[in-house]
């Protein structure tokens, strides 16, 4: 009896510790994957409101240091693509690249 509740017991932590593996190598893969930066209520970024920030390889703080100069910072480049124009605004999303680091933020301006 005691043989069969040791290889349980046994057989119980190999399973937690492959668990764990798995759990490690889960948040490995996702260490790369675009994340999403809080941007409070969208203002005080040189836009009118900032709707949406991501971050891929890179900082929430840079994210949002390459949105308030609007891309222009060394080294970095950026491409924009206007979602929805009105007479008195527009929607548009930037897309920032520096090597494998990436932005994207969307937002909208007042004309």
């Amino acid at each position: 009896m005691r043989a069969k509740m040791g290889a349980r017991m046994a057989l119980g932590a190999a399973v937690l510790a492959l668990g764990a593996a798995a759990g490690a190598s889960a948040e490995a893969a996702t260490a790369h994957a675009a994340r999403g930066c809080g941007v409070g209520n969208g203002e005080g970024y040189g836009y009118t409101y900032l709707l949406s920030l991501s971050v891929r390889n890179t900082s929430c703080s840079t994210g949002k240091s390459v949105v308030r100069h609007h891309g222009h910072l060394r080294g970095w480049s950026c491409h924009r693509r206007v979602l929805r124009r009105s007479p008195v605004q527009y929607d548009a999303k930037m897309s920032c690249s520096s090597g494998s680091r990436r932005v994207y933020y969307t937002y909208t301006q007042n004309t």
